[in-house]
């Protein structure tokens, strides 16, 4: 299966071609007439809710290298997979030496008004994947894309391998809007893919811990079942992990589990072989170094919304151990 990038607008290819031949997000002309006025970005806020799950650190060392490279300081929150904790630490580095924050906004309401007082405040404010009404740019992701390319591929398998009558668990993400999005465009993709599968169970999870707890208990009552997907990469590692330890054999030819996002675990797998069949990611380094260009840009002026590219990886991808590498494989 050849390699399938879903989903780009013509800004995102614009701004993935800048990013993998210079390291920058698009530049406007310099001379535009409605060119914002410079401003100086020295110091760069990133701020990312979830930070136990293993794409974040993935995603915080490209960042770093970036920042090391341009010679600017990244500060980092730490809340810890806490909510409230996001809210009081964006709070908190309001008062602090920042010029730029981009931050995965958890529950965008409750962002509104600080973004405003950021951006009050002289400061740029780059929401990430989930967009605010009172942001200076988007750092997006096609969330709805992401899970309806997954499941379309689970589905397309279910078809070819199965007959159509896969018996499926989901491991679903509901928490905000982005995470509603993935998981409806997962659901979406494999109703249209394999209308006659059966989903026997759906459960929220997104950790690797979660996704093991969940699969061992919906194994122990379907030992059949043979399709687990998951609207996060990690909870996907949990997942086979489950399936394995239940006495799955890792090359079982009629077991399929696949995730969003990247999973250095999922795709050491899918290398191998095994039944870690697919994960649809984006590239940590395209993130990482967006986390700086994006604010930078936006600082001379030339700055824009950028849409990260997703990627549909499977066994079959070219460059695959690249993506294990970016992710900490």
């Amino acid at each position: 299966m050849r390699i399938r990038t879903i989903g780009l607008s013509a800004l995102a290819l614009t701004s993935a071609f800048a990013l993998a031949g210079c390291g920058t997000i698009n530049d406007a002309p310099a001379d535009s007439a409605d060119a914002a006025e410079t401003k100086e970005v020295d110091t760069i806020l990133f701020d990312y809710p979830f930070t136990a799950l293993p794409v974040y650190s993935a995603v915080v060392k490209y960042a770093q290298e970036r920042a090391d490279e341009l010679g600017v300081k990244l500060e980092l929150t730490n809340d810890d997979m806490d909510l409230t904790k996001q809210v009081t630490n964006l709070t908190t580095y309001l008062s602090r030496d920042v010029d730029a924050v981009v931050s995965f906004p958890a529950d965008p309401a409750s962002l509104e008004s600080i973004a405003g007082q950021y951006m009050d405040s002289g400061k740029f404010w780059v929401s990430y994947a989930n967009p605010l009404e009172t942001q200076d740019a988007l750092l997006g992701l096609n969330a709805y894309a992401s899970g309806e390319a997954l499941g379309t591929h689970a589905g397309e398998w279910i078809t070819e391998q199965l007959g159509g009558e896969g018996k499926v668990l989901i491991i679903e993400d509901t928490s905000m809007t982005f995470s509603q999005q993935r998981t409806q465009g997962m659901m979406d993709g494999l109703a249209a893919a394999a209308p006659d599968a059966e989903i026997v169970a759906q459960q929220a999870g997104i950790t690797p811990e979660q996704g093991l707890s969940i699969t061992t208990a919906v194994v122990a009552q379907y030992p059949d079942l043979n399709v687990v997907l998951t609207a996060a990469g990690d909870a996907a590692q949990g997942a086979y992990q489950a399936l394995t330890t239940a006495g799955r054999d890792a090359m079982d030819p009629n077991t399929y589990v696949g995730g969003l996002d990247g999973n250095a675990f999922g795709l050491q797998r899918m290398q191998e072989g095994a039944f870690f069949r697919a994960e649809v990611s984006v590239s940590a380094k395209d993130i990482g170094y967006a986390i700086i260009d994006l604010p930078l840009a936006l600082a001379d002026g030339s700055g824009e919304d950028y849409e990260t590219p997703i990627t549909l990886l499977t066994a079959d991808t070219d460059n695959l151990s690249d993506y294990i590498t970016e992710f900490g494989g």
